[in-house]
């Protein structure tokens, strides 16, 4: 069922201290998500199993509301790519200054009265919110690489990129953080959101903890027979004045290395989108995306779907594009695990949500940290060419794991 919420206006929800279990930010688009609870959970071995869960999913009410929807993640390519998927108990979405509240059950699963006490707890709880809490400082750091490290991984990279083995690998650094106190996800989601207003902010449940991340890159948005894929690859410091800004961004753009790094990320993706897409255009250059510490290449790729053709069947055609593995992907796949990567916490994973109509978006799980308890782990990577430099990858790393060092306070 799907209830308006007339009460609570943009003017009156407390956006920062709702109490819920997973939120979803999209600022371009004016929407915001919270659920709580679980009414149905499913560990799918092909995305085309959510057909059937889709097709049977019914709608109690008027139908004039938002159609309800499901969360979901897909782990890294380094790990066993098992989509996730569950629907909240309990949804409250805003869009376009419309609030609505849609409540969830496994038909069978739970008698309807025993359900419907959840859903006013639930709710309340949601509304309710948490008292906000201060971001926590950190106790201690632990690097997963040490310089001497990273550099020889870049060095035997490069001669096998040299060697023709491949054309690209996106290695990782790993850090470790030890909090002074408990770390609320729901807290550091709104606090990246508040740093990176322009990008996808989400925190959502893994494992015993959750991933946070304020995503600049959306992997799919589908709306329709109409889907947008973004290509985000190619990397340069802000700066305080205007003018070194604006000269950062011009050698970005005029560096062959990164424009290399770039069009092998957007190629992949036309690729992709051509096989199920009657039409795909593309820009000819990309433009800069500007960031609060960061400023990277960006090309928005669009399409029209072919009849039929599925949101999670593009998104496990788009996954891994070569800005979070490498490519070719399978050389790139091969590489990676030869030298023994290991990602966790979703990281280079997909994150998203897809509704009834089979709508949905998709963003990397970059810029993140997988909090659980007082302990958070980051990651960042880099995209390695023939003629990458190790010092520069390992600065354009440290600029990324700032972004999410941010959000803690100072030891």
């Amino acid at each position: 069922m799907t209830l308006p919420d007339d009460a609570a206006g943009p003017g009156r929800l407390p956006s920062k201290t709702l109490g819920s279990d997973c939120r979803w930010l999209t600022p371009d688009e004016d929407r915001a998500l919270y659920g709580t609870g679980e009414a149905l959970r499913l560990v799918l071995s092909d995305p085309d199993e959510f057909e059937a869960y889709r097709l049977a999913w019914s709608v109690v009410g008027d139908g004039v509301g938002p159609p309800p929807l499901a969360f979901w993640t897909l782990p890294s390519p380094l790990d066993s790519p098992s989509p996730v998927l569950w629907v909240p108990r309990v949804l409250l979405r805003r869009h376009a200054g419309r609030s609505t509240v849609t409540v969830s059950l496994r038909r069978g699963a739970a008698p309807v009265a025993e359900t419907a006490r959840l859903w006013m707890a639930e709710a309340r709880a949601l509304l309710a919110g948490r008292p906000q809490s201060d971001l926590p400082a950190i106790a201690a750091l632990t690097s997963g690489c040490d310089v001497a490290g990273w550099t020889d991984r870049v060095r035997r990279t490069t001669e096998a990129i040299a060697a023709g083995r491949l054309a690209k690998a996106v290695l990782a650094r790993r850090l470790s953080i030890r909090l002074t106190d408990t770390a609320d996800p729901g807290v550091l989601a709104d606090g990246l959101a508040d740093l990176y207003p322009s990008c996808c902010s989400f925190s959502l449940p893994h494992g015993n903890g959750h991933v946070v991340a304020a995503s600049p890159e959306r992997l799919a948005v589908k709306r329709g027979a109409h889907v947008v894929s973004t290509a985000l690859a190619g990397t340069a410091r802000r700066h305080a004045g205007p003018e070194d800004d604006a000269r950062a961004a011009a050698d970005l753009l005029a560096s062959p290395k990164e424009r290399r790094e770039h069009a092998i990320v957007a190629d992949a993706i036309v690729e992709a989108l051509a096989k199920v897409c009657d039409t795909v255009e593309r820009p000819e250059t990309p433009v800069i995306m500007r960031l609060r510490q960061v400023q990277h290449l960006w090309t928005p790729i669009t399409g029209c779907l072919q009849p039929e053709v599925r949101f999670l069947d593009v998104v496990s055609r788009l996954h891994p594009t070569p800005a979070v593995l490498g490519w070719p992907r399978s050389a790139a796949l091969d590489w990676l695990r030869a030298m023994e990567e290991v990602r966790d916490g979703l990281y280079t994973g997909v994150a998203g949500w897809i509704d009834r109509d089979g709508d949905g978006e998709a963003a990397m799980v970059l810029r993140s940290a997988y909090v659980e308890g007082r302990a958070a782990v980051l990651w960042a990577g880099a995209g390695i060419m023939a003629e990458s430099d190790a010092a520069r990858e390992l600065a354009e790393t440290d600029l990324k794991l700032s972004t999410l060092l941010n959000l803690f306070e100072a030891p």
